[in-house]
C-alpha cells in the first residue's frame, strides 16, 4: 500500500487537490489534469522512486513497459505503473 499512498500523495501535490479525493479509480483528466500536469507528476514519480517512466506526452495515456501496453489514465494505473517498475528495479539490483 505505501507505493499507491505516495503516488496518491505526488499526484494530489501536483494537482494541488485534496489526498482524500483520489481512489484508484479516480480518472487524471477528470481532476483537470493537463498534459503538463501529467509530466509533473511523471517527474514527481520518477523522483521518488528513482525509476524511469517511459511516458510520453504525445502517446496519450499509455506506456509500454516490458512489452506490456498500461494504460496512464487512473490513479490506480499509475499505482500499478510505478509498482511494476519498482519491482522490476529491486529484482535487477538484487
Amino acid at each position: 500500500m505505501e507505493v499507491t499512498d505516495d503516488v496518491r500523495s505526488i499526484i494530489a501535490q501536483s494537482l494541488k487537490i485534496p489526498v482524500e479525493r483520489l481512489t484508484p479509480d479516480t480518472r487524471l483528466d477528470e481532476l483537470g489534469a493537463e498534459s503538463l500536469d501529467v509530466i509533473e507528476i511523471v517527474f514527481g514519480l520518477e523522483e521518488k522512486f528513482d525509476i524511469s517512466i517511459p511516458f510520453k506526452a504525445d502517446e496519450g495515456t499509455r506506456v509500454t513497459i516490458g512489452g506490456d501496453e498500461m494504460e496512464f489514465s487512473t490513479v490506480g494505473d499509475v499505482a500499478n505503473i510505478v509498482q511494476k517498475l519498482v519491482a522490476a528495479k529491486t529484482k535487477a539490483s538484487g
